[in-house]
């Protein structure tokens, strides 16, 4: 923004329901396969910057950290701006650059696919080189032009840095006068090189392979009928782009009828026949159909709406409250907030209930989008309320113990599925199938288990194009999204609190680790009402029922910390910016002893926390606040006195206390929204540091408690004594030099004086180390 841009950041919302098998194959590469390579390797090898850089993943909090950074920067200016999608973020960047007329930068290749508007292209980030000027007194010296450099032809070759170039989207520090370079990729040379219309783009990436074609949990891979093995992708591009070529060259033909493309169905099922490498004759009965089905659902993911108006740029940005691109009547974000509102609509009973009723809906609507648009509801939410699907930000954790997800995350996810339902209404539960993976699964039986187990292009104005030869796939697309705005509304949207008909039961499918393998879970969504009656908590009946939500601030908060077990006095007292790990520490404390009761089992039992990893955690979250000095802090017994600062250990038991840690702020967090109290209950994932936690954990030093706010460790532990477990003993390692103990060289330099008696060498031995 310094050197004069102007930024857009645009946030992914939902994932529709054909990217869940990609979405899956990406969380078993990027993290589940990571976590059991980096369990399964010694701790000396996998403390190794190599290593750690292999198997690097995102954090989980990271997205926290993003948006806490960009709003920071937008409140002091106004060259930045933040947006999240409605559903997908690809064709809403586009869409969106396509109304100011600006470049999308990022690291799809499917933005050189999408299109709209006055779109001016993609450019990748690796792309984007920043060249930094030389100062004026480097030169050689050689000003008189007599005498030259001579340069060595084995003279190493400067970097990129040494160069004064730098890539990526950051531009270099304390650097001024700054050139940009980028390489621009539009659809309309892309369309050129392969001589296709543009409006086919969408066509090209659905045969190629995206996110929603070439991943299948059911089905054959597509594209591995479409293609050799042994080609590349640029290879493969290119044999799409001859293909749809050659058909649409032979149709131009007018004495040849019978290679007349009739529709754009018959281009897609004569390029998936053109393109199969096996004869259709051998493939099974309809499988050649449905790959054409498949391809088509892929290219109308593509599929954006031409913009008719006459303005452009930002003062054509926000045309309703609820969406900077779209109507209101056009949008599709407010339909996943509609269902109970639809419901209510088509209620034919009057009275003063549902009167009532009528009225709450349209503010439960317009609070939930005006918290979305501001970043105030995550968009993992909006799976909930889309798909029926939720997917857990899933970190490094050990893969032979259950996922923290399903222990600790479940409990608060099933009041947040009870409140969303209540409020705005859930998909129906999908029709009972023959996966038992689909079905309903019992918590207390998973341990016994085998755990091994583009935008649709708009038509530009050129004649070399011709018309939009994809127009038709637009009818069908309005088919697919006609069944999701008028699906059938159960009698109970809302809850037993407003109808006394009990439909059959909605479930959200959630998608969490199972041993090596991220796979669904059914969870059924419980009444909100039996949750409140089941939990003791005091709420006005069932005749005067209002959804939570909609409460006054100080019973939302009184019912967010009843749901978490916390609805003490002590914790009540605290500052805002001390809840969050108060809440975190409490929780996980809780759930990890309710374990241990439950089973009695010394597995469960070593889970529990300790008083000392309590300390370690609170003095971890408030180090920033209070300025708490590590470095200061005495070295536990047995070591030197900052030793443990040099090279912090990385053990499997922090790491998995760091996931549940991680996991209860997400599913806190999310409840706290939900709730609409999470400016009660801030985040401050923006000043933590995941290596302070481990090293404090190593130190394992006892004036941690010392060092916290006043109340705040009173507040942790009320009502809980009985839940820590004992403090475990250290076991003291013989202090070491260069790898070996002292004892061990004592012992051999004595068995040296032995061997060597007599000579010189002897002397050297009785030396001290």
């Amino acid at each position: 923004m310094a050197v004069g841009l102007r930024v857009y950041f645009v946030f992914d919302g939902s994932a529709p329901e054909l990217k869940i098998p990609t979405l899956i194959s990406r969380l078993n590469h990027s993290i589940v396969e990571r976590s059991l390579l980096f369990f399964r390797t010694s701790e000396t090898s996998r403390s190794t910057p190599r290593f750690l850089h292999e198997t690097r993943m995102i954090p989980p909090l990271a997205y926290h950290a993003c948006l806490h950074a960009l709003r920071e920067v937008a409140s002091s200016a106004d060259t930045l701006e933040v947006h999240f999608a409605d559903e997908e973020g690809d064709p809403y960047a586009v869409e969106l650059a396509g109304r100011l007329g600006a470049f999308v930068v990022g690291n799809d290749s499917d933005f050189v696919i999408l299109n709209s508007g006055r779109y001016a292209g993609y450019i990748q980030l690796h792309d984007m080189l920043w060249a930094v000027p030389k100062s004026v007194g480097t030169g050689s010296g050689d000003e008189d032009g007599e005498f030259r450099t001579v340069k060595k032809a084995k003279t190493k070759k400067k970097s990129p840095a040494q160069q004064g170039i730098h890539r990526g989207l950051i531009p270099p520090e304390h650097s001024t006068d700054l050139t940009l370079s980028v390489s621009v990729y539009t659809p309309a040379a892309l369309a050129s090189h392969f001589k296709i219309p543009v409006t086919l783009l969408p066509l090209l990436g659905a045969l190629v392979g995206n996110d929603f074609s070439n991943q299948s949990s059911t089905q054959r891979n597509v594209q591995s009928l479409f293609f050799e093995r042994q080609l590349t992708l640029s290879q493969r591009i290119s044999r799409v782009g001859s293909t749809l070529n050659g058909i649409l060259s032979a149709a131009t033909q007018k004495r040849k009828t019978r290679h007349q493309v009739g529709s754009v169905m018959d281009l897609i099922d004569r390029s998936v026949h053109a393109l199969l490498i096996r004869p259709p004759s051998t493939m099974a009965s309809g499988e050649t159909d449905d790959i054409v089905d498949r391809i088509v659902n892929a290219t109308l993911q593509y599929a954006i709406d031409k913009y008719d108006g006459d303005t452009f740029g930002p003062d054509s940005l926000w045309p309703s409250k609820i969406c900077a691109l779209h109507r209101a009547e056009t949008c599709r974000l407010p339909g996943l907030f509609s269902r109970a509102l639809l419901l209510s609509t088509d209620n034919e009973v009057a009275d003063d209930i549902t009167a009532e009723h009528d009225i709450q809906l349209p503010q439960l609507h317009s609070l939930y989008i005006t918290a979305y648009r501001s970043g105030q509801l995550q968009p993992k939410l909006m799976d909930i309320l889309n798909t029926g699907t939720f997917w857990p930000r899933l970190f490094l954790e050990n893969p032979d113990a259950e996922n923290v997800a399903r222990s600790i995350g479940r409990p608060i996810r099933e009041w947040i599925f009870a409140i969303l339902e209540d409020a705005v209404g859930l998909p129906e539960a999908p029709e009972a199938t023959g996966d038992p993976e689909m079905g309903q699964f019992d918590t207390s039986q998973m341990d016994e288990e085998d755990e091994d187990e583009l935008i649709d292009v708009v038509e530009e104005d050129s004649e070399d194009d011709g018309a939009d030869l994809l127009a038709p796939l637009r009818g069908e697309l309005q088919k697919l999204r006609a069944p999701d705005e008028e699906s059938d509304i159960p009698a109970s949207t809302t809850s037993q609190s407003r109808s006394h008909v009990s439909p059959r039961p909605k479930c959200v499918m959630e998608y969490v680790r199972r041993g090596t393998r991220v796979a669904p879970e059914s969870v059924t969504v419980p009444d909100i009402s039996r949750l409140m009656v089941s939990s003791a908590f005091h709420s006005n009946s069932q005749e005067n029922w209002t959804p939570l939500p909609l409460r006054p601030a100080s019973e939302r908060m009184s019912v967010f910390l009843h749901i978490l077990h916390s609805s003490t006095v002590a914790l009540e007292k605290l500052p805002s910016e001390q809840l969050m790990c108060a809440l975190v520490l409490r929780w996980v404390v809780r759930v990890m002893h309710l374990r241990a009761i439950e089973t009695s089992s010394k597995e469960r039992e070593k889970e529990k926390w300790t008083r000392s990893e309590a300390g370690a955690f609170l003095a971890f979250y408030t180090s920033e606040g209070h300025d708490l000095d590590f470095h200061a802090m005495p070295a536990p017994a047995g070591s030197e006195p900052n030793a443990i600062s040099e090279t912090t250990p990385i053990s499997n038991r922090s790491i998995q206390l760091m996931a549940q840690v991680l996991m209860a702020i997400e599913s806190i967090h999310n409840l706290s929204q939900v709730l609409a109290v999470s400016e009660r209950v801030p985040v401050r994932v923006h000043t933590l540091s995941g290596q302070m936690f481990h090293m404090f954990l190593a130190q394992k030093v006892s004036n941690c408690r010392d060092t916290l706010p006043v109340g705040l460790w009173d507040a942790c532990t009320e009502g809980l004594g009985d839940a820590f477990a004992e403090e475990r003993l250290a076991k003291v390692k013989k202090s070491k030099v260069n790898g070996k103990s002292i004892a061990s060289e004592r012992t051999s330099a004595r068995n040296a004086v032995r061997v060597g008696t007599g000579s010189q060498f002897g002397l050297l031995a009785e030396l001290q180390v």
